[in-house]
C-alpha cells in the first residue's frame, strides 16, 4: 500500500502537470493543449448535453478553422461600390496623361483575351488588374465589341496591347476567336471585363500544366462581395450546369482542395493555345455566348484531358455586367442549353441526374478516372507530428500520385487554418470531429474506399456512424498503423498503467471486420492471419538514402527525434528513460551533447534539466540536427509497428544504437547494421563505443544505408499501396 506521503507526492504531480497544460495552453501556437482543456473543461460543464456541444462548437470555432460568417444575400452594394470605385479612376485616368503600362513581350507565355462592350469603368479596372497582377511574361489582347461609351477613350491610353476595334457587337465567343487568331502566347487566359486577378493567380494556374493530360485550369471565383461565385462547375445529366459552392465561404475546405472538374468558366480559363485551335476553341453554335466554355471542356474530356480547378487561383467578379443582367444572361443560357444537351445527351448519361444530394459525387468530373478515397486518421498528418503520422503522410501522398481523389478526415481533433503544409492541394481535408453526420452521409456514400487508420477511430466508425446502416457500398480497409495490444502488455510489464489495456474492443476483432487490413511489418501480418483476418498487406516505410556528409570527427551529438502527444507516451517514457538511466554514464564517458527533437518534445523534459540536453521541439528541417549527431539512440521500452524515427536516421546515414524491442522489429543485424542494447548499462556502453570507433561508425553507416535502399524504396512503397486498392470490387485500373 502506498504511504500517505507517496499519495501526497502523487496527487502534487499530477496538480503540477494539469498548471503545466493550462500555461501551455495559453500560448497561440499550442492548439493540442488548448483543445484538452476546452474538451475537459466542457465535458464536465453542469448543463444539458446539447448545451454542452453548443459551448464545444464554439470553443471549437476559436482554436480551429472557424465556421462561415455569412456575407448578405444581396450583392448589389458591394457591386456598386466597385461601380462608384471604377467610375471615379476612369475620370481620373481620362482628365490627365496617364498612359497605362501595358506589357510587351517578344515570346510571352500568356496571351490575355478580353472581351470589352461599353461599362468602360470596369474594364479600366479588369485591365489595370492583369497588368499588376500578371506574374509571368504576357501579352494583353483587347476586342471591343462596339461600345458606345468611353470605352475606345479608355483604349487609348493602353498602348503596347493588341486592340481589335469591331464595328457591331460580335459576342463574346467570337470575339474570343479573333483573339486567339491573333495571339502568340504558349497559353491563352480568356477573362472577362468585370472580374479583377489577383496576385499569383496565373502562376498557380500555369502551375498544373506540368502534367501533360491537363487541358485547360480555371480558378476559385468570388462575388462582388466576397462569397464564392464558383469553385469549379458540374454538369448535370440533363445539360444545365451548377456553379460548384455559391454563396458559401470561399476558404472552406470544400473549396481549397484541386481537383478536375467538368467545366471552369471563361471568367477566368486557361489552355494552350495550339490545344484551343486544334481542337477548333469556342464553337460558333454557341455565338453570341453562354455555353461555350462548357463545350470546350467537354470536348477536352473526351479527348482525354483533364479540366483542372485550382484554388489558389482567385478571381472576383462583378457579375453579367455586360450581358444585360442576370435575367437576360438566364435567358440566353436556358436557349444554349437545349443545344449542349442535343450535341453532348450520349456522354451526359454518364453525368449525375440534378440534385442536391449528388453534389458530394459530382463535384469530381464526370470524366476523371481513379478512386474516390475517404482517409481518416485522427488528425491531419503531418509529417513533424511523428507518431505514425509521416507514414499515413506518405499514403496520401502516393494515393494522389497514383491518380486517385482524396478526402482526408480528421478524427479525434479538429482541423486548423493552413494545414496544407505538407500535404498535397489534391487532397480534401475534412473536420470529421464537428461533421461526422456529414462525413457518413455525403462522404461514405460516394467513396470507393474508407480508409481508416488506427484501431479506436475504426471501432467509432463502426459504433457510432455507421451501426444501423444499410449495407457498405465502400471497401473498408483498415490500417492497423501497429498492434496496440501488444504495446500495452509491454507497458503493463514495466509497471504502468495503460489506457491501450481497457478500451471497449477487441483490436483483432475490429480487423476482421474490415474487407482489407494493411500492417507495417510481415511479423504484424502474421499476427493478423493467425487471428483470423482473410486479408493482410503490408506496407512499411518510404525512405530514399540522402546521407549527411559532415565528417564522423565534426559530429558531437547524440539524437533523439520523436513525436510526444500526451505525458502518457512512448517517446515521452524513452526519453525520460534515457536521460535518467542511460546518459549520465554515456556523457560522461563522451562528453557528447544530447539532442531532442520532434512534436511536443519541448514539454517532457521539465523536471530532467541538463547542461547536456538540449530539447528543440518541433523542426521543420531536421536535416542540421542529423548532421551534426554522430549517433542516433532508440531506447524505446514499449512499442509496436516499425519504428519510423530509427528508418529516417538510418536513410540520414546516422548509425543507431536501439532496444531490444526496436531490434525485434527491424530485423535488423546487431554489430553490422547497428548496435542493441539489452538494459541500461548496456545502453550507455554501446552508445560510447559508437562514439569513439570511426571504423565502426562507417561500418555501421554503410550498411544501415544499403538496408534503406534495399527494404525501404519508393517503388516499392508504391507498389505495396497499388496492390492495396487492386485487390476486391473497388479496383479499377
Amino acid at each position: 500500500m502506498r504511504s500517505p506521503l507517496q499519495s501526497l507526492t502523487e496527487i502534487m504531480r499530477r496538480q503540477k502537470k494539469r498548471v503545466g497544460t493550462l500555461i501551455r495552453a495559453v500560448r497561440p501556437a499550442n492548439v493540442d493543449d488548448r483543445y484538452r482543456v476546452m474538451q475537459g473543461v466542457c465535458t464536465r460543464l453542469p448543463l444539458p448535453v446539447r448545451a454542452r456541444q453548443r459551448v464545444c462548437s464554439w470553443c471549437l470555432d476559436h482554436i480551429a478553422w472557424r465556421t462561415w460568417s455569412a456575407r448578405p444575400a444581396d450583392v448589389r452594394p458591394a457591386q456598386q461600390a466597385w461601380d462608384k470605385h471604377g467610375r471615379a479612376r476612369l475620370r481620373q485616368l481620362l482628365q490627365g496623361g496617364e498612359q497605362l503600362a501595358c506589357p510587351v513581350a517578344e515570346n510571352p507565355t500568356v496571351s490575355f483575351i478580353v472581351v470589352l462592350h461599353n461599362h468602360a469603368h470596369l474594364s479600366l479596372l479588369s485591365l489595370e488588374s492583369v497588368i499588376a497582377n500578371a506574374d509571368t511574361s504576357c501579352e494583353l489582347i483587347v476586342v471591343d465589341n462596339a461600345s458606345t461609351d468611353e470605352t475606345g477613350l479608355m483604349l487609348d491610353r493602353l498602348p503596347g496591347a493588341k486592340v481589335i476595334r469591331n464595328q457591331s457587337n460580335a459576342g463574346f465567343a467570337p470575339a474570343c476567336m479573333q483573339a486567339a487568331a491573333c495571339a502568340t502566347g504558349e497559353y491563352l487566359c480568356f477573362f472577362n471585363n468585370d472580374a479583377l486577378l489577383s496576385p499569383t493567380a496565373i502562376g498557380a494556374a500555369l502551375a498544373n500544366f506540368a502534367h501533360a493530360s491537363v487541358g485547360a485550369v480555371g480558378g476559385k471565383v468570388l462575388l462582388a462581395n466576397g462569397a464564392l461565385q464558383e469553385a469549379g462547375n458540374i454538369v448535370w445529366s440533363d445539360g444545365s450546369a451548377l456553379g460548384y459552392g455559391r454563396g458559401h465561404d470561399p476558404q472552406a475546405p470544400p473549396y481549397e482542395f484541386r481537383r478536375p472538374v467538368d467545366y471552369c468558366s471563361a471568367v477566368f480559363l486557361l489552355t494552350p493555345r495550339r490545344l484551343f485551335a486544334e481542337l477548333g476553341g469556342f464553337s460558333s453554335e454557341f455565338a453570341p455566348a453562354y455555353y461555350e466554355d462548357t463545350d470546350y471542356c467537354m470536348t477536352l474530356w473526351q479527348r482525354g484531358f483533364q479540366v483542372i480547378y485550382e484554388p489558389l487561383a482567385v478571381i472576383r467578379h462583378y457579375e453579367s455586367a455586360t450581358s444585360g443582367g442576370n435575367e437576360f444572361a438566364q435567358a440566353r443560357m436556358a436557349e444554349h442549353r437545349k443545344k449542349f444537351l442535343h450535341k453532348w445527351e450520349p456522354v451526359l448519361k454518364q453525368h449525375q441526374a440534378p440534385s442536391l444530394s449528388q453534389i458530394s459525387a459530382a463535384r469530381i468530373a464526370a470524366g476523371a478516372s481513379g478512386l474516390r478515397i475517404l482517409y481518416i486518421d485522427d488528425r491531419i498528418p503531418h509529417r513533424n507530428l511523428g507518431s505514425g503520422y509521416p507514414r499515413s503522410n506518405d499514403i496520401l501522398r502516393q494515393l494522389v500520385a497514383l491518380g486517385h481523389h482524396v478526402t482526408c478526415s480528421t478524427f479525434m481533433f479538429p482541423l486548423l487554418q493552413d494545414e496544407y503544409s505538407d500535404i498535397p492541394r489534391e487532397v480534401e481535408l475534412f473536420d470529421g470531429l464537428r461533421n461526422r453526420a456529414a462525413l457518413m452521409k455525403d462522404y461514405c456514400r460516394c467513396s470507393d474506399v474508407v480508409w481508416v487508420s488506427r484501431p479506436h477511430n475504426l471501432h467509432l466508425l463502426l459504433t457510432q456512424c455507421l451501426a444501423g446502416a444499410s449495407p457498405r457500398n465502400f471497401r473498408l480497409i483498415y490500417d492497423a498503423e501497429a498492434i496496440f495490444s501488444e504495446r500495452a502488455q509491454q507497458k503493463q510489464a514495466l509497471g504502468g498503467p495503460s489506457a491501450d489495456a481497457v478500451e471497449p474492443y477487441h483490436e483483432f476483432a475490429l480487423a476482421r471486420s474490415a474487407d482489407t487490413v494493411v500492417v507495417v511489418s510481415e511479423s504484424d501480418r502474421t499476427a493478423m492471419l493467425r487471428s483470423g483476418v482473410r486479408s493482410v498487406h503490408v506496407i512499411g516505410h518510404r525512405f530514399s538514402p540522402v546521407p549527411t556528409s559532415t565528417p564522423f570527427a565534426e559530429r558531437d551529438t547524440f539524437l533523439f527525434v520523436g513525436g510526444v502527444h500526451g505525458p502518457d507516451n512512448p517517446n515521452a517514457d524513452s526519453i525520460r528513460y534515457f536521460c535518467r538511466a542511460v546518459w549520465p554514464a554515456a556523457q560522461k564517458a563522451t562528453g557528447a551533447s544530447f539532442v531532442v527533437a520532434g512534436y511536443g518534445t519541448d514539454q517532457v523534459l521539465g523536471d530532467l534539466n541538463s547542461p547536456t540536453v538540449c530539447v528543440l521541439g518541433a523542426q521543420e528541417n531536421l536535416r542540421p540536427s542529423y548532421e551534426q549527431a554522430r549517433a542516433f539512440v532508440v531506447p524505446t521500452r514499449y512499442a509496436a509497428g516499425l519504428p519510423f524515427k530509427a528508418h529516417e536516421a538510418a536513410a540520414f546515414g546516422v548509425p543507431l544504437v536501439v532496444s531490444e524491442i526496436i531490434a525485434r522489429q527491424m530485423k535488423w543485424r546487431d554489430g553490422t547494421d547497428y548496435l542493441v542494447a539489452r538494459d541500461a548499462d548496456t545502453f550507455a556502453q554501446q552508445c560510447s563505443r559508437l562514439y569513439s570507433d570511426e571504423a565502426l561508425w562507417q561500418t555501421l553507416r554503410a550498411n544501415a544505408l544499403q538496408r534503406v535502399l534495399d527494404e525501404l524504396s519508393p517503388d516499392a512503397f508504391a507498389e505495396s499501396i497499388r496492390s492495396v486498392l487492386n485487390e476486391g470490387p473497388a479496383a479499377m485500373s
